[in-house]
């Protein structure tokens, strides 16, 4: 297995693997998932630095204390539309040394963040240093962001200061084209019920037991989407992923806390969730159930027809990829720039293991995806358009 100093690169080299390499070798993993944990500060130095000498405009910004966001942006001479590539600068963590060090095989590269995202981010530093500035007429921005595994805050202070008229998030795809995914919810449930001895459960109604119930009815809510979904990959989905007693040994529990996941496209499937868990209360067993929806985002939504992804078809096509336009059962920050009112698609490499302790990237990948969002870009910021976005500096 080859190591990973055969990719070392100067701070400027025009190669999406090298800079693959390098941004993975640096730790980042988010501190809101591993308690002490790197962060993102040393990599977007790294990153700041990079586009620093690749002739970029770069501001940095902190989306909270110690965890900014870096934006690059090669500025066009005027009158054309504006692109914006977004990728993460932050990564879950990891059960071993092993799974954080860079090494390459087979024509992949395998080590935490190859694939999520540093893959996807190295390609759009790499794509958009290939054009000068006012080269074309629209500006082309690179957001590196904070803390997308986990709150996405990052993001969220970067559109409330940045505008673009259209984004491309930079997620592992396999190079399939994503205009549309789903939000989720999380729900957190409480069932409170009445102590008692084990011996004598009729003296205390078990808060347990009501949970179980509810796991149940939760499970056969879903088997019910399912049948129901055509095509299945639309539908909403929904999970109990922690169940949280704390009880005592020979004692009946009060007190059961769950929470449910709920992948879903509406607003109406969290009220069917939550009448779900309603009904439990209303059961006559003397447990109390209250339940809220703790975090929610919404799904994206781009039309197949909208003039972005005809544009990524093009550019991916013209590269040499197969064009496929699928929607996807995940959420991304894409959502958030749709919010914000900027079209929005997800697109990135080709890799395995995402989360796990063997995560890889295709190089062969990377080297489309960065030539793809270099078409896009030109093609894209050559463009003229009838309005203006305002980009915050």
């Amino acid at each position: 297995m080859a190591q990973p100093s055969e990719y070392q690169a100067s701070v400027a080299e025009d190669d999406p693997v090298a800079l693959t390499v390098q941004l993975a070798q640096i730790d980042s993993v988010n501190p809101s998932l591993v308690d002490g944990a790197a962060g993102e500060a040393e990599v977007a130095a790294f990153v700041a630095e990079w586009c620093k000498a690749g002739g970029f405009e770069v501001h940095v910004h902190e989306a909270a204390p110690g965890r900014p966001n870096v934006i690059a942006i090669k500025r066009g001479s005027g009158g054309g539309r504006s692109l914006l590539f977004n990728g993460h600068l932050d990564t879950v963590g990891a059960s071993s040394g092993e799974t954080m060090r860079v090494t390459e095989s087979d024509g992949r590269l395998f080590g935490r963040g190859v694939l999520d995202t540093k893959g996807g981010l190295a390609c759009a530093l790499v794509a958009a240093s290939r054009i000068e500035p006012g080269e074309l007429a629209g500006d082309l921005i690179v957001a590196a962001v904070a803390d997308e595994e986990y709150a996405s805050i990052g993001t969220e202070v970067l559109v409330a200061t940045w505008s673009a008229d259209a984004a491309v998030i930079l997620e592992p795809t396999d190079l399939a084209i994503i205009p549309r995914h789903k939000g989720f919810a999380v729900i957190e449930a409480e069932f409170v019920g009445r102590a008692s001895h084990t011996s004598t459960p009729d003296r205390g109604a078990n808060a347990v037991h009501a949970a179980a119930r509810a796991v149940m009815a939760i499970a056969a809510l879903d088997a019910e989407w399912v049948a129901d979904s055509h095509p299945s990959a639309d539908g909403p989905r929904v999970l109990v992923s922690r169940i949280d007693s704390g009880g005592e040994t020979f004692t009946v529990p009060a007190r059961c806390e769950l929470i449910v996941e709920l992948r879903t496209t509406t607003a109406a499937a969290d009220r069917q969730v939550l009448g779900v868990l309603d009904t439990i209360g209303l059961s006559g067993q003397d447990v109390h159930v209250r339940a809220r929806v703790v975090l929610s985002r919404t799904p994206l939504g781009v039309g197949n027809d909208h003039p972005l992804v005809h544009a990524v078809v093009d550019a991916l096509c013209e590269n040499g990829g197969e064009a496929v336009v699928t929607s996807a059962p995940y959420w991304t920050d894409a959502a958030l720039h749709h919010a914000a009112g900027t079209p929005a698609v997800v697109f990135g490499p080709k890799g395995e293991g995402l989360h796990e302790d063997r995560e890889s990237v295709s190089i062969a990948s990377l080297r489309t995806c960065a030539a793809t969002l270099e078409t896009l870009a030109r093609a894209w910021c050559a463009s003229t358009v009838n309005r203006e976005h305002g980009n915050a500096s």
